[in-house]
């Protein structure tokens, strides 16, 4: 039987598995940050519609992944111990082939210009405020001046930190669909990431990147907030171009 790009294979989560990604997800995006106390196991039950053994089961995947810790007594709970969450600690990363991730870039190309203009339409102070944090997130977490080369667990605080800006700019446009398309489009170019940070050098121009454009979104001036976010798209792109030495569909009928 020939193979057929439509089908793949397929790998089913068990409850317990979902529970535990949809909590490391929500703990990459920033809404729960170092020291936070998950909200209480009966609560997470009742939101996600499971039992409670299944959330129990749930924090003992991410505490033996080294991201919650349990401390018991009245004023337990689960603690985030860490916001260093690898995309791969439930389920593995996104199979993306080259081509794969060339349409992935496509459609951010598509989707961050939009969310960007409209971010500057709609954000309010708290919008501004969780990109603040998500900044300054990372600017914690940069390595010294003197560093050689950036750490694994820099470069993971970096894209932590791009990401939860970008949802936060998403969650300012006041779309749900928006905001599960950019969480989506995060994932899926993750790994090209990763490619684009090495240097300390790379660090700090991936926030400022961010920071500019956040100041641009508050000054709503469409020109300069479009004029950022094509640089932010180039980076990603002429990366994917020099990995598999083609240029991608958005820069084959560019003007020379």
């Amino acid at each position: 039987m020939p193979a057929n790009r439509h089908f793949k294979p397929v790998r089913v989560l068990l409850p317990s598995e979902e529970v535990a990604r949809q909590l490391s997800d929500a703990i990459r995006a920033g809404y729960f940050r170092f020291g936070s106390k998950l909200p209480s196991e009966r609560s997470i039950a009742e939101q996600m519609q499971v039992s409670r053994p299944t959330v129990r089961e749930a924090v003992k995947l991410l505490v033996e992944a080294n991201i919650l810790t349990v401390k018991p007594g009245s004023g337990g709970g689960a603690f985030v111990t860490s916001e260093i969450v690898p995309l791969d600690v439930i389920v593995t990363a996104p199979d993306l082939r080259p081509g794969d991730m060339g349409e992935a870039l496509e459609m951010r190309r598509l989707i961050l210009p939009w969310v960007a203009q409209i971010a500057s339409q709609y954000a309010e102070d708290a919008d501004f405020d969780r990109m603040r944090d998500a900044i300054e997130f990372g600017r914690q977490s940069l390595p010294m001046p003197e560093a050689a080369k950036s750490s694994p667990e820099a470069i993971s605080s970096i894209i932590i930190a791009t990401m939860r800006f970008d949802l936060a700019l998403a969650q300012a446009t006041r779309n749900s669909l928006a905001m599960h398309l950019m969480e989506l489009l995060l994932q899926w170019v993750e790994p090209m990431r990763h490619k684009t940070l090495q240097s300390r050098a790379d660090l700090v121009l991936s926030l400022e990147l961010v920071e500019t454009m956040m100041r641009t979104i508050e000054a709503g001036d469409p020109a300069p907030i479009a004029e950022i976010t094509e640089r932010r798209l180039n980076i990603l792109e002429k990366a994917l171009e020099e990995q598999t030495g083609r240029r991608l569909r958005r820069s084959r009928y560019s003007p020379a």
